[in-house]
This record gives C-alpha cells, structure tokens and sequence, in this order.
C-alpha cells in the first residue's frame, strides 16, 4: 500500500491509526484491499481521504456481508472511494455525528433523486465513535470544489452555477422527509430515518420548533457557564438578564411565532467548499458533507447556508454594508440603492442579486417570502452569541491577546444585551 500525502497529521503515530482505521474498514467491513490512500483535504471537520482499492476481480462479491442502515452495496468495479474519519476537535457531537450524516445522506438521495446524475454520494459502511474514530466509507465523486472556480467567472457562467444550486435547493425544500419532529437524524430499529440527537447541539428531538430553540438556549447558557472566557458571564448584570429572559413571557411569545413551521431538511452547510464542479463545463457533480444537516423549517437554511452568495440572513447588528444586503433579502430595499460593491466589501452583490432571481425562477421562497423569518435569525445570531463557537477553539484563542479576547467578549456582551432590549423595550 502506498500512502501520498495522507494528511497533516501531528505525529507518526496519528497517520498510523488513521491508516490502521482505513485499513479496517477496506479489508473487515468492505472485503477489499487497499491499494494506496492520499488526501483529499476538503473537510476540516473530518480527515477525507481517497482510497484506491485493489480490483476485486470479476466473480468477487460482498453479498455476505449484512448491510447496515443507510448503506448501499459496493459494487466490484468500484476502485477508487472516500473514507472520512472524523475529527474529534471538531466540535461535534462525537457519539452522534456519523450516524447523524448517514441518515441525512439517506433523505438527501432521496430528496434529490430526479437529478440527472447522482450527485450524493452512497455510503457503503460505517462506524459511529465508540473505542476510536467514527468514519464513513462512501462513494468517490469526480469534480473539483465550486469555491475554487467562483472568483472571475463572466457574468453568464455566474447565472450558470447559481441556477443550478437554487434548482437542487428548490428539490430539497420540497422534500417531505417524513420523519416526526425536530432536531438531528439517526436509525430507528427498523432503518427508518427518524429524528435525534443533533450533532451541532446535542440536544433534541423535539415535538415542537419553539422547543428546539429554547433547548438551543438552556444549551448555550450551560455551555457559556463551562467556557473559561465567559465563566457564564460571571460579573457581568447580562447573567441574570439571559436567565430572566429565557423564562420571559416576550421569549415564549417570540418562538410561538414558529410552531407552524413544517419539518424540513436542512442541510446546514450549503457552501461552494461542500459543492463539486466539472471544472470544464461548471455542471454540479456532487453536493458534499452533511455533518451540520437537521430537521428544522424551511427557513433554517437560510441562516446556516449560502454566505458566498449572500443568502444567509444576517442579524439585526452587523455593518452597514451586511445590514444591506439583510433589507436587500427581505425586500425592504430598492437594487438602485444598494452600495457600490468594491473588492474589499463583504458583499458580493452580482452573486446576491443573482441568487435572488435564482429563488424567483425555481419558485422557492426566499426571506422576503418566508413570514417571520427576520425574528428567527434575529433569535439564532442571538443564541449562537451567548456563547460563541471561537471562545473555545484553541486556534482562535491563540492568535489573540489578552486583551484582544476580553475586547471580544465585551463586544458581544454589548450585543447581547442589545438584542434583549430590543425584544423588552
């Protein structure tokens, strides 16, 4: 087996146990050899590599094997598949997340099963973390990454790409995932696709949305207690504010706005990172990386995904050049009077304006059509505020002083208690 690059490990030993798990999966789960394994590097949440398997030969067959949820067989022409291993530092939910993608790749196939090609990906074994690594074995796509092909593409080919993702979001928002309630995806005892525990949270399932996001709140305040920089926001009166708001009438009144909401599938990651690309023809080839997918509303997605579009709602308190591009989404804006784009502007109105008429063509409802969505971003950039993800990454920690990371939490403190007036005032 030859090995090429397998990734930035930190050590011989951590290659070694990640070529060991490959190994295992190819040879125990799979009956196949493994021929050589590089890097693929397209997932900081997971290590992804290319494995090339040895050919099985023509009268080599795997039917013995007893299929597991979500799983299809691997056929033997099949030379060449992905094996993703995932990242503990990641900050997912460890004992979840595998189980969590599979189930979502199951409803996403499904969901996007009248594409004129498979552009996601079959999963044929898994393994949820236990004693080691949690890793999927799955289906090899040709293709490079969007995001590597978007910076100087002529206006046409813009319209191009962006089309063809608002048709496979319109197919996706359509699906009925029928499945009960809210929160993230696993196998019921059946093989059925039921909902669970979700990886980004580690809360759920919920009967009810409004449950979901409140659940989401008591989740963040635990987790704000537990992070060294925040210390619950000891010292600071916003404290007993988020406790007295999370009990509030105006709190319960804010998330009763959303109980009419149907379960959706969400994807959570809707990125040109997570979208391959013929890079000749610029003809989607794969839709990637379900680590953040859930059952919310068809609203959600719209605060997870489509950033390099402008698509993602941003909150209330963003620069002004955001807060655009917020009134622009809910058309509350005139395009005549949108700012004028220069290289550095965190906006790219071409993408923008095109995504919106992407939305209109496919007929999917974009913000301005979607009631009450304002309020929901305004509640998750709210939520996701009591207690930042960057607070407890050791990279972003490291890069700052001192003084640096109190100035960050003393900015969104100030924030915080700005969303609170201006939901009580």
């Amino acid at each position: 087996m030859s090995v090429n690059k397998v990734s930035e490990a930190k050590s011989v030993d951590e290659l070694e146990v990640r070529l060991a798990i490959i190994n295992s999966a190819v040879q125990q789960r799979l009956q196949r050899k493994v021929e050589s394994v590089s890097s693929l590097g397209r997932d900081s949440n997971n290590y992804v590599h290319l494995v090339h398997l040895e050919n099985a030969g023509e009268h080599h067959s795997n039917a013995e094997i007893s299929p597991q949820a979500g799983t299809s067989p691997l056929d033997p022409s099949v030379t060449k598949i992905v094996i993703r291993i995932s990242n503990p530092a990641a900050m997912l939910d460890d004992k979840v997340r595998v189980e969590n993608e599979v189930a979502a790749v199951a409803l996403m196939r499904r969901a996007l099963a009248t594409t004129p090609r498979t552009i996601v990906p079959k999963v044929y074994a898994w393994k949820p973390a236990g004693k080691g690594s949690g890793w999927i074995a799955q289906e090899y796509l040709e293709g490079k990454q969007l995001s590597a092909h978007t910076t100087k593409l002529p206006a046409d080919k813009v319209t191009f790409v962006v089309d063809q993702v608002a048709e496979l979001f319109a197919k996706i928002q359509r699906f009925d995932p029928q499945v009960a309630g809210f929160g993230g995806l696993r196998f019921d005892l059946n093989g059925e696709v039921v909902t669970g525990r979700s990886t980004l949270w580690s809360i759920g399932p919920f009967h009810k949305y409004s449950e979901m996001y409140h659940g989401i709140f008591v989740k963040q305040t635990s987790s704000a207690a537990t992070t060294p920089l925040l210390e619950g926001w000891k010292g600071t009166d916003l404290l007993e504010r988020l406790k007295n708001f999370s009990v509030s009438a105006v709190w319960k009144a804010l998330l009763g706005k959303f109980d009419g909401f149907k379960p959706t599938l969400v994807h959570g990651d809707l990125s040109f990172d997570n979208i391959l690309v013929d890079p000749e023809t610029l003809q989607i080839t794969g839709l990637l990386d379900y680590d953040f997918s859930h059952i919310a509303a068809p609203a959600d997605e719209f605060v997870y995904s489509f950033m390099e579009l402008g698509g993602l709602v941003p909150g209330p308190f963003e620069d002004e050049a955001l807060r655009s591009l917020r009134r622009f989404q809910l058309g509350q804006g005139e395009d005549d009077l949108l700012p004028e784009e220069t290289e550095d502007s965190p906006v790219n109105w071409t993408l923008a304006k095109a995504w919106n008429s992407a939305l209109k063509k496919h007929g999917v409802n974009g913000p301005a059509e979607i009631e009450n969505i304002a309020d929901l971003a305004d509640i998750y950039w709210f939520l996701l505020d009591v207690c930042p993800p960057f607070f407890n990454m050791p990279k972003w920690l490291a890069k700052r002083t001192d003084k640096q990371k109190q100035a960050a939490k003393a900015r969104t403190e100030k924030i915080l208690h700005k969303y609170i007036d201006r939901w009580t005032s």
